[in-house]
């Protein structure tokens, strides 16, 4: 980090779970933060609604921000607003939200899903658009189509959250390239207009998005006086352009090169790297982003990471070490991670499959289920708990090989974020699992960072976005790979762990068809 300065910064993140604003100086120091709640409607099974209370919630925090600090808010020089992906926000005439807005977790499209890769074609969608049939808002928008034509008549615009804030606080329709795509309809060779040959095929009107698609670093607007009584901010403060969370905070770790992957070890671990060119996968294992420097940004995603197979650790194993530490006052989490590492390397051959909630590349099925195998009557928690760790850095290991093949470009170090990068087993077993060394970040708000970093660059303070990363960049400690311990894995991998799910997928597709018939 450098030097702290008088200009500050606010970065928002607005994610699934709530809203954060953080202040940072141009040297990188986060001065503070303030706080808003989101809550999670889920009506059916497989439902994911929010409340669309986005702009309440971020007022709320940008007001709890400036309690702790005597920085008042006319000295923010400029504001840039990072968020949840793929959550669609079906907007009026006055650009209202039409009910509650279907979170990016949402799951009863598989239908529409399937119509997108039967009438449009995967590879068809995919080479249009860098993003092939999923779980998208396009595949959203179907379903509203489909199933509320009433609705979707009444739809002046589909919004993501960034477009919705950036337009309560500046009164202008706009959104950025990373914004754009994660909507998975934009032109992605083309990437300021919609890919209108898809829209028009599935009779979606292209007039329905918004008509303004800006690279990052461009001023969106500014501040409204309406907004500045409501925020507190001052009129004519200027809103940047920035990116999507997960682009955002593997900015702010550092990921500038071709050569490195950024993760997100958080609930679920989401994987990207650079490409100068959009380099598509022969078997569309990745998404393509779009990165704030301006390259391409492949990416793929372990729906179960760190954090959420840690946590199902918890609630059926780990009565006795939460016991232990509401006793000691130690947190759980040291105390599971220390027995985890008593553990030796291999779990004395026990190993984990994180499919908890299906997978993507390379089986990309709904059905796929976690598996623990080679279990023994020697084996305790304590091992499985290791084995959560292995299972998730050998997953890690095979995203990151997609990615080398799809791009061409051969991946050497891992720029780590996340809660789950504060582990030090976590980050030691990634290296010795991947090879690779391991920068992990000590920063928990890097996709507020980025955003911030965007917005220092877009009035000015930094001549480039790789110039702002350098002197805000998230602090890290790094992990080098134990040679012997790599050798050690590595045969595990190639015997045991890429080849076994191949051979009993199709039990895993009748076991789940079976036990839906019960």
């Amino acid at each position: 980090m450098g030097n702290p300065s008088t200009e500050y910064i606010l970065g928002v993140d607005c994610s699934t779970s709530g809203t954060k604003a953080c202040l940072w100086d141009l040297g990188g120091t986060l001065i503070a933060t303030g706080t808003s709640p989101h809550s999670i409607h889920r009506p059916y099974p497989g439902w994911s609604e929010q409340n669309p209370t986005w702009y309440d919630a971020l007022i709320q925090a940008i007001h709890r921000l400036f309690t702790q600090t005597t920085i008042r808010p006319h000295q923010v020089s400029a504001i840039g607003i990072t968020h949840q992906r793929h959550t669609l926000v079906p907007a009026d005439q006055d650009y209202n939200p039409l009910g509650s807005t279907i979170l990016r977790n949402d799951v009863p499209f598989q239908a529409e899903i399937n119509l997108l890769a039967t009438h449009i074609g995967k590879e068809t969608l995919y080479q249009a658009t860098g993003m092939p049939p999923g779980p998208w808002p396009l595949a959203k928008i179907l379903w509203l189509q489909h199933h509320q034509p009433g609705l979707f008549a009444q739809v002046h615009k589909f919004l993501s959250v960034h477009d919705y804030l950036v337009y309560q606080l500046t009164g202008e329709l706009t959104t950025t390239e990373s914004s754009a795509s994660a909507m998975g309809c934009l032109d992605i060779l083309h990437r300021r207009r919609w890919a209108a040959s898809i829209l028009t095929t599935l009779k979606i009107p292209v007039e329905k998005f918004v008509p303004s698609i800006q690279p990052a670093g461009k001023m969106l607007g500014t501040v409204t006086p309406a907004a500045a009584k409501m925020t507190g901010l001052s009129p004519g403060t200027p809103v940047i352009a920035t990116a999507t969370d997960q682009v955002c905070g593997s900015l702010a770790v550092g990921l500038t090169h071709p050569h490195q992957v950024g993760i997100n070890s958080g609930t679920s671990l989401t994987f990207q790297t650079l490409s100068t060119e959009p380099a598509f996968d022969p078997d569309c294992h990745y998404i393509l982003e779009i990165s704030p420097l301006g390259y391409y940004a492949p990416e793929t995603v372990v729906f179960s990471g760190v954090s959420d197979l840690l946590q199902w650790y918890r609630r059926g194993f780990a009565k006795a070490e939460e016991r232990q530490a509401e006793l000691t006052g130690k947190s759980i989490w040291e105390i599971i991670v220390d027995e985890a590492a008593s553990v030796d390397p291999g779990c004395e051959g026990l190993m984990l499959f994180p499919f908890f909630q299906g997978v993507q590349a390379p089986y990309w099925s709904n059905d796929a289920r976690g598996l623990l195998i080679g279990l023994t009557t020697t084996h305790t928690r304590h091992h499985v708990a290791r084995a959560i760790l292995e299972g998730l850095a050998y997953e890690s290991r095979r995203q990151i090989e997609f990615l080398e093949f799809g791009t061409g470009t051969n991946i050497r170090e891992i720029l780590l974020y996340g809660g789950a990068a504060q582990n030090r087993l976590w980050c030691q077993t990634l290296a010795n699992i991947t090879g690779r060394r391991v920068k992990a970040s000590t920063d928990i708000e890097a996709s507020a960072l980025g955003a911030a970093m965007c917005a220092a660059w877009g009035i000015g303070s930094f001549p480039t976005p790789e110039l702002a990363v350098v002197t805000m960049g998230a602090p890290y400690k790094s992990f080098t790979p134990v040679e012997a311990l790599y050798a050690f894995h590595d045969r595990l991998y190639k015997g045991v762990y890429e080849v076994f799910y191949d051979r009993i997928q199709d039990l895993d597709s009748l076991r789940t068809s079976l036990a839906a018939t019960c």
